[in-house]
């Protein structure tokens, strides 16, 4: 049994007897961010508070950072069946010939001991759309009609750590009110029949069903001892059985066992002393977090009671199973927020309120159909010629015959428009916004294309205040003639002779979304040349750059290394150069396909493994 420090539960209990004795919390989070299970149906699509990857380190530590470069690892050898299958590949550079020239050292090495290269486990804390769904999930989605903490990165000076402490204790203190109040909610996980049983045996058994689920483990003894003294302590303070319930609630949502994915993990050989695997209840929470973002159900719990979740077959069958589920959406519309950055985007740059917030839907319905109903794959995702739009997108886009404010599957303008990055969401401005409306800002649009879609690196980029003074975009100049005087300087160059004629092959879309054949008066041109891929080559327009992106190898093996810096909340080392190898080259044999992606995840080296406790 290992020793927990149960002493920070008390100096919870402190603070909650604190806001007992004071009447309510306000409830008021660091970022004031909705709480609800976000970008769930008819909540108004992907809203803010599913931001934010899983944090990983301690608690003043940000999420992973950037990947590498266009390719990443290469991808050659393995054989069928299911993504775990692959073999890996090379370090590639951005074209297949780099994972060809060394892929069979590549597959040698990984074929020797997992040992000489054990991945990472950081502490990862929960992020904002696992902390809510957890909840929820736990206690009732009644439960979690509140506010959380900011989940972006945490500085390690004292007032940031006291909001993000005081923040979670301001939603714990809320939700355990919440939860006690009223018969209705009281019975649904704390009701005590005084007639049948004493208040103590209550008690003794709400923690012995409630912690375990809340800490994603099976119920220690000085668990069971130590929130019986907090139930004591809630209840005299509180004067009521429910106040010590609430108490109980409110102090296991302010643990580190709850916050943060806790492991300890267990030892693989005693000849491998640094290796190491998950425990079987610490694997049912890797497979339930990455898959639901939330706590494992009873059936992922029950395997891990069995000793279940040992092999990777086995492993790979809860998580199809996982992924059969609704549950998982949330998931990959998070993902999908995070990696298209919609929470920096300028509303009110569109134009109504009303109209604003569709655009984000459409997003959110396509994102599900191309993962969920149609194949899955990242092609489609970048060159679908559908989307979903109600009557005011379909002005926006230009489509007749789509009338009221449901939102309809719809066949786009094949000459304007194909896939995700020609919805409006993707081409509205982020900040710093433009201050002239006319101004699309092809550099945003091009950083967000080479960062997100080619793993480029623009870490070096000057900060905001730091840039050169652009200047008025002056009469009769166009966009692009007003690029090229802004960025002239060398110290520009580095960065804009890359990012900008990606941009500039959205022209043709005003900063509304809006197709436009012209400028104003001025004649757009979006011509520009794709350089470093494996599909490099000219284009002329968003269609013909998009067609390129959506048949690029370069384009899917940076999409793995995003998809796994978010699943494993870190940034990509070479110790996982074989498990990116595996990925990739899985990602290539199913055509890209996303829902096999995120299966291939719990199948690596990566997921399987950690350093021995």
């Amino acid at each position: 049994m290992v020793t927990r420090p149960w002493h920070m539960l008390m100096i919870g209990l402190v603070s909650w007897a604190g806001a007992a004795c004071g009447g309510s919390r306000a409830g008021v989070s660091p970022d004031g961010g909705a709480a609800g299970r976000p970008g769930t149906s008819g909540d108004g699509g992907l809203m803010k508070g599913d931001s934010g990857s899983m944090e990983t380190g301690s608690m003043t530590d940000g999420g992973a950072t950037g990947g590498a470069g266009p390719g990443g690892a290469g991808g050659s050898g393995g054989s069928g069946g299911t993504m775990a299958d692959g073999g890996a590949g090379s370090d590639g550079g951005s074209s297949d010939s780099g994972a060809a020239a060394d892929g069979g050292q590549a597959i040698a090495a990984c074929q020797t001991d997992v040992s000489t290269r054990i991945p990472p486990a950081p502490l990862r804390r929960l992020s904002n759309l696992a902390y809510v769904n957890t909840v929820q999930d736990v206690l009732g989605s009644s439960m979690a009609a509140s506010v959380f903490p900011s989940n972006g990165p945490v500085g390690d000076d004292v007032s940031t750590l006291t909001a993000l402490t005081d923040g979670y204790h301001r939603v714990a203190h809320d939700v355990a009110l919440a939860a006690s109040q009223g018969n209705p909610s009281l019975d649904a996980f704390g009701k005590c029949d005084a007639g049948a049983f004493s208040e103590t045996s209550c008690a003794q058994k709400f923690v012995a069903a409630f912690i375990p689920r809340m800490f994603r483990r099976p119920l220690e003894a000085d668990d069971a001892s130590a929130f019986a003294d907090v139930f004591a302590k809630g209840r005299e303070l509180g004067g009521d059985y429910a106040s010590g319930i609430r108490a109980v609630v409110e102090v296991a949502m302010q643990s580190p066992e709850f916050l943060y994915q806790v492991e300890f993990g267990t030892s693989v050989d005693p000849k491998q002393p640094t290796l190491g695997r998950p425990g079987p209840y610490e694997m049912a929470a890797r497979l339930s977090y990455l898959l639901w973002a939330s706590a494992p159900d009873e059936a992922l719990t029950a395997a891990a009671a069995a000793d279940q979740l040992k092999t990777s077959q086995q492993i790979e069958a809860q998580a199809r199973r996982l992924l059969a589920d609704p549950h998982a959406h949330g998931v990959t519309r998070d993902f999908y927020w995070r990696l298209l950055r919609l929470g920096d985007v300028t509303l009110g740059n569109i134009g109504p309120l009303s109209l604003a917030m569709t655009v984000l839907e459409e997003t959110t319905r396509f994102v599900d159909d191309v993962v969920w109903v149609e194949g899955g794959d990242l092609a489609t995702l970048l060159g679908a010629s559908f989307s979903f739009v109600n009557d005011g997108l379909a002005q926006t886009y230009g489509i007749s015959g789509a009338t009221g404010a449901n939102f309809q599957r719809v066949s786009l303008p094949p000459a304007q428009r194909r896939g995700i990055l020609t919805q409006v969401s993707l081409l509205a401005p982020r900040p710093p916004s433009p201050p002239d409306a006319r101004i699309t800002h092809p550099s945003q649009r091009g950083a967000l294309i080479f960062e997100e879609l080619l793993c480029g690196d623009l870490s070096q980029t000057p900060a905001d205040d730091q840039h050169i003074p652009a200047g008025a975009r002056a009469t009769g100049e166009t966009a692009r003639e007003w690029l090229q005087r802004a960025t002239a300087p060398a110290a520009c160059q580095s960065c804009h002779q890359t990012i900008d004629p990606l941009g500039l092959a959205f022209e043709h879309y005003a900063s509304s979304g809006e197709w436009r054949e012209k400028d104003g008066t001025l004649v757009i041109d979006a011509r520009g040349t794709l350089a470093g891929l494996d599909t490099a080559g000219s284009f002329d327009g968003a269609i013909e750059l998009i067609d390129r992106l959506a048949k690029s190898r370069d384009v899917r093996r940076c999409h793995v290394g995003k998809w796994m810096e978010s699943a494993y909340g870190r940034s990509i080392v070479a110790a996982d150069a074989c498990s990116r190898g595996q990925l990739e080259e899985g990602f290539e044999r199913t055509g890209g396909n996303i829902r096999e992606l995120m299966v291939g995840l719990t199948q690596t080296e990566a997921f399987l493994y950690r350093p021995a406790p």
